[in-house]
């Protein structure tokens, strides 16, 4: 069976491990993957399975893929697509040339209150690794993790954004 007609079904989290480690066998490439992740009815099974091979192999990703992912994100309203996709851009190294959108992107998904909690978590991992040398940026970020507080957030957000605050606090000596 060819890799999109496995993806069209909902597959357990034990075939996506039988294929990441079946992924040099049967030579499934990751551009085959970023192709099925454009359509609908394999999106979702694909991107999980993308998550599961860049956390393995971030290497895996060149700077084209990871451009194609950030084209994909912003044009997706696939709540699973998009925490995929959030969730494998903390695995890899992000090019400098696509940094500004990405800053957007995510401080867009943590002002909007309706983003799913886990896609503004992987989105803060995200933005807390692109502004290492931000420090204004990083004052506007602690704000709204500040902010986010102060509004009884879900359990996972509130250790995420004490953490990150804590980190912004001893990077810059506050």
């Amino acid at each position: 069976m060819d890799l999109k007609t496995k993806l069209k079904t909902r597959i357990s989290k034990d075939e996506i491990v039988e294929l990441v480690q079946s992924l040099n066998i049967n030579r499934i490439s990751i551009e085959e993957i970023i192709d099925l992740l454009k359509i609908n009815e394999t999106q979702f099974q694909a991107s999980w399975l993308m998550t599961h091979i860049i956390e393995h192999k971030p290497s895996i990703l060149k700077e084209t893929h990871i451009t194609q992912l950030v084209e994909i994100l912003k044009n997706t309203t696939h709540e699973g697509l998009e925490r995929n996709i959030w969730r494998s851009l903390n695995f890899v190294k992000i090019p400098t040339s696509i940094h500004e959108t990405l800053i957007n992107l995510a401080f867009e998904k943590l002002e909007n209150h309706r983003t799913a909690i886990a896609i503004q978590v992987f989105s803060m991992s995200v933005l807390e690794k692109l502004l290492i040398n931000e420090i204004e940026l990083q004052l506007a970020f602690k704000e709204i993790l500040e902010l986010k507080l102060e509004q009884q957030p879900a359990p996972g957000l509130k250790s995420r954004a004490i953490k990150t605050i804590h980190k912004i606090n001893s990077m810059n000596n506050f």
